[in-house]
């Protein structure tokens, strides 16, 4: 490759770079539509190459109730005793692609400067002919995390089964933590979060409700 179709390239890649950058940190004001244009053209790429859409794996059927593109409604809120108590915004896209688990993206945005903050994404799997629930979770911190519980009906709990993180982790370490998940009587999906840290034991830290904004 010569030096001006090398320059192009990465003249291109600075471009793609920074309109990315501009939708992230613009993204909460118009996230909507949005999402809706990225769902589809994901949707519109699998038509002109003839796919049918994944079949939902039995599996995780007792799962169903929390696929779809979910939006904060209201923000967030957050609270920890060694932290100031704050607010965010977030989507969560949970979805399936036929196999038997569910694949999910957390994307946390702040309120005001609209900046994105916490991310985190992974696998949902269930046991086979079980309510036994694995969430395996990477996470933007430097923390890898298996949690492990029960779904029973529409509310799935549980609790970190074991947790990793890269070797200059900011302290205080996480230690425990656990999450519940409930679709409530209004067809909002609800998320708490509580942890444990190495210098604090186990307190609520997340709590949001989340509107669907597509199946």
């Amino acid at each position: 490759m010569d030096y001006n179709s090398q320059n192009a390239l990465f003249g291109l890649a600075f471009i793609s770079c920074n309109a990315l950058t501009a939708r992230c940190t613009h993204f909460p004001g118009n996230w909507q539509k949005i999402t809706l244009r990225n769902l589809d053209g994901v949707y519109r790429s699998s038509e002109n190459l003839g796919m049918e859409p994944p079949k939902l794996n039995p599996v995780v059927e007792p799962l169903s109730w929390m696929l779809g593109t979910w939006l904060s409604e209201p923000p967030g809120v957050g609270t920890f005793p060694t932290l100031q108590p704050f607010q965010y915004l977030e989507e969560v896209h949970i979805s399936h692609v036929g196999q038997p688990m569910l694949n999910f993206s957390f994307n946390s945005f702040h309120p005001e400067t609209h900046k994105p903050m916490h991310r985190e994404c992974g696998f949902i799997r269930l046991k086979p002919d079980t309510n036994k629930v694995a969430f395996v979770s990477a996470q933007n911190t430097g923390v890898v995390e298996v949690e492990e519980g029960e779904v029973n009906g529409q509310e799935l709990c549980v609790s970190s089964h074991s947790i990793s993180r890269i070797s200059f982790a900011k302290e205080p370490h996480v230690q425990q933590i656990t999450r519940k998940f409930r679709l409530n009587s209004e067809g909002k999906l609800e998320q708490t979060v509580s942890m444990a840290t190495t210098t604090q034991p186990m307190t609520q830290h997340l709590h949001i409700t989340y509107k669907k904004v597509t199946p």
